[in-house]
């Protein structure tokens, strides 16, 4: 036993033998007195209320009275000591508890903000947890960050959609940050003040609507999971495997394989010219079977020194080997994309980010779902960013709207038709075409109105 509790137990055993001494000396001092009378007495004295003698006193009573005036208000000054005790050094425990806490996520870097303690936020935690990864809780339960202290946790009380909060939990120096809260707007704002802290931190939402998928994309989330569709899809797997049933794979690249051999498609996404040769070399293809020219014209079993231009394409025959896309022009994020409105380059450091995994999953030969998932999200996030962009433009009244408009179509329509028969087989030349379809769009047709802006304002 503590020395803490001894003390409290002995402060209260003291607290009812003087009011047990005092009813019983009034009971033998005083005739006539109830049991009532008595403790009603001891009480008022014992407290110093001074309502008055309830009955004369006798001169052996006042004396006794006297006595136990001077006990009492020693045990209620030992009895207000101890609680202002306790008070104090709880409050000073709080604050040095807090403290530490916020001392502890300060110095966390590159770490995981983790918004929303429930059932999804308690198995991401414990994950996280049990990778020895760096992460805060963020909840504005107390209950349950209660919990999560408990378990050894970094936690924060807060309301993550409010600045300072996120601030307080280091979103400038986290790398990722979760959205766990099953509601879809709290996500979406708590999304919008996440990406304006922070323009390169990767944002994961839990959703529950679908419908509304494109709002948080818009608001900044860079990725958007559905636990109940995850959950069903793997209870489906399962309930597959135990009745013995095989899933069906989705064709890779030798759906239409021969002997060995197949047919692809090689597009041309480059302005500088090259030949048909170069391309065979470039993709190891056995021969080239026809030339498609932009214009829509073809060219049967063209010849090695024939060239090509920016939007032709190749009908390859290709032997298969089992071997992914081999690409040679990486995307990367550098400063010369920078064109100085914070927000679109922030939704271009994403875009250049999607990109680079995509064309990651394709160099690595990853599978099937892999690349169709980077590839829709990739999709998916190009054309919200166009609808921003182009609401941007219009708002400033800038001129050129149209045509650039209309480049953007041009993209889309080439992107879509890239993956026309949504098999997600996809041509070396794919490294080209991202080469165009974001860098070379970033740094010709987006400086155009960023330069009309920057001279409007002038």
């Amino acid at each position: 036993m503590s020395s803490q509790i001894r003390q409290n137990i002995q402060l209260i055993v003291a607290f009812f033998l003087v009011l047990f001494g005092g009813t019983a000396g009034y009971l033998y001092l005083e005739k006539g007195w109830s049991v009532l009378d008595a403790l009603y007495m001891t009480v008022i004295t014992i407290t110093t209320i001074g309502y008055g003698e309830i009955h004369d006193l006798s001169p052996a009573g006042r004396i006794f009275t006297i006595i136990l005036i001077f006990v009492g208000l020693g045990l209620a000054a030992v009895f207000v000591a101890q609680v202002t005790k306790v008070i104090i050094q709880s409050g000073i425990r709080n604050l040095y508890e807090k403290k530490k806490m916020y001392d502890k996520i300060n110095k966390l870097k590159q770490h995981t903000i983790v918004c929303g303690y429930g059932k999804i936020g308690r198995a991401i935690s414990l994950k996280l947890y049990e990778l020895g990864l760096d992460f805060v809780v963020l909840d504005q339960n107390q209950e349950r960050l209660a919990e999560a202290e408990q378990r050894g946790y970094k936690v924060l009380h807060g309301d993550g959609a409010v600045d300072g909060v996120l601030l307080s939990a280091g979103i400038r120096r986290a790398d990722f940050i979760v959205l766990c809260i099953n509601d879809d707007a709290c996500n979406i704002n708590i999304s919008l003040a996440a990406r304006e802290l922070n323009s390169d931190i990767f944002i994961v939402v839990r959703g529950t609507d679908p419908s509304i998928e494109y709002r948080m994309l818009r608001a900044g989330a860079n990725t958007v999971v559905y636990p109940l569709d995850l959950g069903g899809e793997q209870i489906g797997h399962i309930l597959a495997r135990h009745a013995g049933v095989a899933e069906n794979e989705e064709a890779g690249p030798t759906a239409h394989e021969v002997m060995g051999y197949s047919l692809r498609i090689f597009p041309y996404y480059d302005n500088t010219p090259t030949t048909v040769g170069e391309v065979k070399v470039r993709t190891g293809a056995v021969n080239a079977l026809v030339l498609h020219r932009e214009d829509g014209t073809d060219i049967e079993n063209p010849a090695d020194d024939m060239e090509l231009s920016y939007g032709d394409s190749v009908l390859e025959l290709v032997k298969n080997d089992g071997a992914g896309c081999e690409l040679k022009n990486d995307i990367k994020w550098s400063k010369d994309l920078i064109l100085g409105i914070p927000f679109i380059d922030a939704e271009h450091r994403v875009l250049v980010r999607y990109a680079e995994d995509f064309q990651t999953a394709l160099r690595e030969g990853q599978d099937h779902e892999a690349v169709a998932r980077l590839f829709d999200r990739l999709l998916e996030y190009t054309s919200s960013h166009f609808a921003r962009e182009e609401a941007f433009m219009q708002k400033r009244g800038f001129p050129e709207i149209e045509k650039h408009m209309k480049e953007h179509r041009r993209i889309t329509r080439e992107v879509m038709e890239l993956n026309r028969d949504k098999k997600y087989i996809f041509p070396d030349s794919i490294d080209s075409f991202l080469q165009d379809w974001i860098i070379n769009h970033i740094n010709t047709t987006d400086r155009k109105y960023v330069k009309f802006f920057k001279d409007e304002d002038k």
